[in-house]
């Protein structure tokens, strides 16, 4: 292999870093000299014919993956568009990475555009599209409620949340958008459900998913980013989650996530001290009598266990969530 292919590869990959791409080769001797590097383990290959080097492809959130493969996607497809929970990537709405995949893809124009494992084509109805982030892909009105009807409720709630939490609407805006121009379109009753519960105060998805399976699970839905005065430094702390028990007593729920631990835009690249503050600024939420309950996505995914948790910690309980329709 010629000297200059393997400069060539060198450029395409470091062009792709700069621009949060992935790397595409050309012809038959940079695909050649990038399927060996792939092999050797140098570099990955997260969807046919793209390319990263796998240090840096390993050190990027789920979140980041995604959007760098749609990204190098639609620069070798501008007659592609991402709809649904693709749109909602590239909108920059908050939504679980298990709900990102495979690709949502809506073909405009004539060619084709297959469904296979990664991505899997769709038919929308006319609808504005737009251009964001060098991504050809439906509104983010459409979008969020395109999400609110085809996806579950967890992963419909974590978009409405975050569209209500970007945009400053309310639920009772967003129920209005779902309403009678909609009538009868599949999934849309779904969609009125999500639009009822939704509140823009929860933080991330994971607040979201969490909430999603109380009220599935037929729990009292607790009251969002609660604040507490602390009178050791004078601060005001919230919390999460938060449910008032009889004889005045209160249950604080906390979502725990090793980002917080990680992320050196959380930590300042001091763990230990961020595990620390964590820890004290938990031990001030339990000033009164407050009980404090933690749990991780793991933990809410896993349902039985999730319950018994709450349970445990005396959480009121009232319906379960009614009406909604499992589409197939």
């Amino acid at each position: 292999m010629s000297s200059t292919t393997r400069a060539t590869c060198e450029k395409l990959l470091r062009d792709a870093e700069r621009s949060a791409r992935c790397a595409v080769p050309t012809n038959g001797g940079e695909r050649s000299r990038f399927r060996y590097l792939e092999r050797t383990g140098e570099l990955v290959s997260p969807y046919p014919g793209i390319y990263a080097r796998a240090n840096t492809w390993n050190a990027l959130y789920p979140s980041q993956r995604i959007r760098r493969i749609m990204r190098t996607i639609a620069r070798i497809h501008p007659d592609w568009v991402f709809v649904s929970a693709s749109a909602a990537v590239a909108h920059a709405v908050a939504i679980p990475p298990k709900a990102t995949w495979p690709l949502k893809i809506a073909k405009i124009g004539t060619g084709t555009c297959e469904s296979n494992g990664r991505t899997k084509r769709t038919v929308v109805s006319p609808c504005e599209v737009v251009l964001v982030d060098d991504m050809r892909a439906t509104s983010l009105d459409r979008t969020v409620i395109d999400c609110m009807r085809q996806l579950g409720f967890p992963e419909a709630l974590a978009v409405a949340d975050s569209y209500l939490r970007a945009t400053g609407k309310s639920s009772d805006q967003l129920q209005k958008m779902v309403s009678q121009p909609w009538k009868g379109a599949r999934g849309i009753k779904n969609a009125r459900i999500v639009a009822r519960y939704a509140d823009g105060r929860a933080e991330s998805w994971g607040e979201s998913i969490a909430r999603a399976t109380m009220i599935e699970l037929g729990f009292v839905i607790p009251e969002l980013q609660t604040s507490y005065f602390d009178p050791v430094s004078g601060m005001t702390f919230r919390a999460d989650f938060s449910w008032a028990l009889p004889e005045g007593k209160a249950v604080l729920g906390e979502m725990d996530g090793f980002i917080k631990y990680t992320d050196e835009a959380m930590t300042g690249g001091d763990t230990i001290g961020a595990f620390v503050r964590e820890r004290q600024r938990e031990s001030r939420l339990t000033i009164g009598g407050r009980s404090v309950v933690r749990f991780t996505p793991a933990q809410v995914g896993d349902r039985l266990y999730f319950e018994r948790l709450l349970d445990s910690y005396g959480i009121p309980r009232t319906d379960p969530l009614q009406g909604w329709v499992h589409l197939s």
